[in-house]
């Protein structure tokens, strides 16, 4: 076995910025529960925090060139203690600490703070004392297992593979392990290889996730912004513009990998993968298709692996799914009126469909919500201005809501995404933010109040809730339709999940106010789910039927 990853050259030559990622992971290698990394503006003195035994770790770290680390760690760290309430507090230093800041630490414990200093000598120990893996490290499921041994096999034989799982199912789980396969069986050229996402908070969750699943000895860096690795064995994490940016500066990588891979087709993915075609390339997406037709395959070869959402919830991989459609205020006087006439698809949604009313829609929330005792929601919106106007709607219905949009600042969306994963926030109100790559497995409500045309969106916003957690029973989607292909997609959906145990529960699919006109359109919808879901804009042909009278129209139907 190599060296631990944090070793004296990576204390000596840093950059900085690892210097907290790599106390991080020291953290998370011996046995650390909710290990973050908070450093930035707003920290208030803190850089890590962690639990250990109940008790939650503050830790401020100072990496310096040379010289002593400056003494204000302690009292930055001290403050930090009372902020975050924390019962152990440390200064993780990457030289050794001086008189000056010996003499802080007396004054704080004179007042009844105990402030620790990790010198060099210290974190180096613990890196060396580290089991190989962390006690965090999940046990592949069985498809887990077959898709690591397909995925490796098609990178050593052909240097290509593509895996598709879709959300929930442990893309990121695949990839780590798939990698630390290669690594300890030596078959990655030059040892070094490149991880690439699209965002930074992608590439962040990346790293923080491989951890728990990578030996010890694996270093990880990050490529990002101002920061490039001191050294480049081990796994590189990087965005895709950080990595164009510096072409010409990238050793030769001996593996690329590629999350989200459907965005392998988009010219700065292009620019990345022809600069480093002699490396072994694979990628892992939930949703292979592209709105401009490039196809995947091209670059990663034929999927070796593909698992839907379909099949995750029959075998049970991915909780059950409590979907509701609720249709828009059906315009039943033109249904009437255009019978036996042919309209394309986009005629009928412009006739057919109206908007739902905010109001409507969130006292529709608010019920739902309190009968089937959720805990959190997340809504997507159809722009970013509806997502702010919408969490004031949700506000004046009782519930804590809060927007989370792409101009916030990251800050800002780690201070939200926080207050919302430990229950503070009711509901999030977003656009396409969570499209990939956000985590938020006890999340038990969906809402859709955007239309989409795209099956792809479509498919990762639902996976937002899919994912299994001890703290959930089911996800309870409420969809307020305004496009027929959405009704489509869930139709087709829900025929596919039918097996012998089915997993999700669609209650009369779709609400109507009149129940006879209800499921006579569903009846309808199920004869034409095959023609919404094909390209362009097919031409489609209401049936004949004799409604009772037309509903009072203004509420959701």
């Amino acid at each position: 076995m190599s060296e631990p990853f944090l070793d004296a050259r990576r204390l000596l030559l840093g950059p900085w910025r690892a210097f907290e990622r790599d106390v991080a992971r020291l953290l998370i290698c011996n046995g650390f529960d909710d290990v973050r990394i908070v450093g930035g503006a707003g920290d208030k003195g803190a850089d890590v925090l962690g639990v250990k035994a109940g008790q939650l770790w503050v830790i401020q770290c100072k990496f310096t060139t040379n010289g002593y680390p400056s003494p204000s760690a302690v009292d930055e760290v001290g403050d930090a203690a009372r902020y975050y309430g924390a019962e152990r507090i440390y200064v993780a230093t990457s030289r050794r600490a001086g008189p000056a800041m010996q003499t802080a630490t007396r004054r704080w414990a004179a007042l009844g703070l105990e402030i620790g200093i990790l010198e060099p000598a210290t974190l180096l120990e613990m890196a060396r004392r580290s089991p190989e893996y962390p006690p965090r490290r999940r046990d592949l499921r069985d498809y887990q297992d077959e898709a690591v041994e397909q995925f490796v096999g098609a990178l050593r034989e052909t240097g290509r593979a593509q895996a598709v799982l879709a959300t929930g199912l442990g893309k990121t789980v695949v990839l780590a392990e798939s990698v630390a396969q290669m690594f300890r069986d030596e078959a990655i050229p030059h040892g070094r290889a490149l991880v690439l996402a699209g965002t930074r908070e992608l590439v962040d969750q990346l790293q923080r996730a491989f951890w728990d699943q990578l030996p010890t000895w694996v270093g990880t860096h990050r490529l990002m912004g101002g920061e490039q690795p001191s050294d480049w064995d081990g796994i590189t994490f990087a965005t895709v513009q950080s990595a164009v940016s510096r072409l010409d500066d990238l050793p030769d990588f001996g593996l690329l990998l590629i999350d989200e891979a459907h965005h392998v087709g988009s010219e700065s993915f292009a620019r990345v993968t022809d600069r480093l075609a002699d490396a072994m390339i694979g990628g892992v997406t939930a949703t292979p298709w592209r709105g401009d037709g490039y196809d995947i395959d091209h670059l990663l070869g034929p999927a070796v692996i593909r698992i839907g959402i379909a099949e995750g919830l029959k075998r049970g991989f991915l909780c059950e799914a409590d979907y509701r459609l609720l249709a828009d205020n059906i315009d039943w006087e033109f249904v009437r009126n255009s019978s036996r006439n042919s309209y394309s698809l986009n005629q009928l949604n412009k006739l057919l469909l109206l908007p739902t009313r905010d109001e409507e829609a969130a006292r529709s929330i608010r019920a739902t919500f309190d009968t089937e005792r959720r805990r959190s929601a997340i809504v997507f919106c159809s722009s970013v201005t509806h997502a702010h106007s919408f969490a004031g709607t949700l506000r004046l219905f009782g519930f804590k809501a809060e927007a989370i949009t792409g101009e916030m600042s990251g800050r800002e969306r780690d201070r939200l995404m926080t207050a919302f994963r430990k229950g503070s926030i009711d509901v999030i109100t977003t656009r396409d933010l969570f499209n990939e790559g956000v985590d938020v497995p006890d999340v038990d409500m969906i809402v859709f109040m955007r239309v989409t045309h795209s099956r792809r969106i479509f498919v990762q916003q639902l996976g937002r809730g899919l994912r299994i957690s001890p703290n959930k029973d089911k996800v309870v989607v409420i969809d307020f339709v305004s496009d027929l292909r959405r009704l489509a997609e869930v139709v087709e959906l829900e025929k596919a999940v039918r097996g012998d145990v089915e997993r999700l529960r669609m209650p009369g699919v779709i609400q109507f106010r009149d129940e006879s006109a209800g499921s006579f359109m569903l009846d309808w919808m199920k004869d034409q789910a095959d023609l919404f879901t094909r390209e362009g804009d097919p031409t489609l042909e209401l049936p004949a039927f004799d409604f009772p009278p037309v509903p009072p129209s203004g509420a959701v139907q």
